[in-house]
């Protein structure tokens, strides 16, 4: 079993696209609870849009907030394979709470300055929360990528230089089709008509967490 949750210190780099499709996707191989602890409850209108789509959404949702985050994943993980906690992009209790009770810390960012500013404030969370909670494993991703240009690799370039988060080797790049699958309820895997570019950055996602869970 193992919790994971994705987070970070700005809204905007889609946090919740990538929380939705490593709960789809988890889903698949084993049983998920997927909890939004996000007040903006995003989470909760992408699990909206999917049983308006499929008869059967193939895992469980919830939403939490502060405290409860660990009390009720506390109670409720032992039933599942996966949890996947959306923590949205602020410095909240509740994203702390997820944190104290997570294997995985997942840090989402946008390749632009205003997103890697953030960078120092999501290191200070991480550094005091590793005192609670010493087993928690922390990784950045580059979300919304550019497909042309350096901005790419000069931000992974930044990113690489911590020493607390360690970066995925892999850049989800900006793409119509994560827009229209995480509008519908769906992963990209299961839109049709498939993006093959975007299914594979996908699969090279989990592929590069597949060590941790």
């Amino acid at each position: 079993m193992k919790v994971i949750t994705i987070g970070g210190q700005k809204g905007g780099t889609g946090k919740t696209t990538i929380a939705a499709e490593l709960t789809v996707n988890l889903s698949k191989n084993g049983s998920v609870l997927f909890v939004d602890t996000d007040p903006q409850a995003s989470s909760t209108d992408f699990c909206n849009s999917r049983r308006d789509e499929l008869p059967d959404i193939g895992f469980t949702a919830i939403q939490l907030q502060e405290k409860a985050v660990l009390t009720e994943v506390a109670k409720l993980k032992e039933h599942y394979d996966y949890v996947v906690i959306d923590a949205g992009g602020y410095d909240t209790a509740s994203q702390r709470y997820a944190l104290s009770i997570s294997d995985i810390y997942l840090s989402v960012f946008k390749p632009e300055s205003l997103a890697l500013w953030t960078l120092e404030n999501v290191e200070k969370i991480i550094e005091e929360m590793s005192l609670a909670n010493p087993s928690l494993k922390a990784y950045s991703l580059l979300n919304l990528g550019w497909p042309s240009g350096s901005d790419n690799e000069e931000s992974a370039e930044i990113l690489r230089e911590s020493e607390l988060i360690s970066l995925l080797p892999c850049v989800i790049q900006r793409r119509k089709a994560f827009c229209d699958a995480t509008g519908r309820g769906l992963s990209v895997t299961e839109r049709i008509p498939k993006d093959s570019k975007a299914v594979a950055e996908i699969e090279e996602l989990l592929n590069s967490l597949k060590g941790e869970l």
